[in-house]
């Protein structure tokens, strides 16, 4: 079932990692890449009332997507905030997806996955 479920990833995402850099007196975060992965955005992953969990970012409070980017099992696991740009749609995908930014806010684990299921909140690029 993994392999099914990686088939239906034809998205490109790169994972970003922020530091932070001295620039002057001041301290700035940068944001690095740290690898490419095959992916895909999808909505909530259960069934229930309305997603009610934001996170603020930016002073902005965001709609929580619970599973909402998938990438595979094999990939390396990231940290609640990194962040995923999209830079690849597949052939069958929303163009409206390419460049578009999220940010890991929690990641999950389960027994029998087929893939890694990212809570997400959709974010600016940087």
């Amino acid at each position: 079932m993994r392999a099914r479920a990686e088939a239906l990833m034809l998205d490109t995402f790169t994972a970003y990692a922020y530091t932070w850099t001295k620039v002057g007196n001041l301290d700035k975060q940068v944001w690095l890449a740290q690898y490419t992965t095959p992916g895909k955005v999808a909505g909530r992953s259960r069934q229930g009332d309305t997603n009610t969990r934001t996170e603020t970012v930016g002073g902005v409070e965001r709609p929580v997507v619970e599973g909402g980017l998938h990438i595979p099992l094999s990939a390396p696991v990231p940290a609640v905030g990194w962040e995923f740009a999209c830079t690849a749609v597949g052939a069958s995908s929303d163009p409206s997806l390419l460049g578009r930014r999220w940010r890991v806010v929690d990641v999950p684990a389960k027994s029998f996955a087929t893939a890694r299921r990212l809570d997400v909140v959709e974010v600016p690029a940087p």
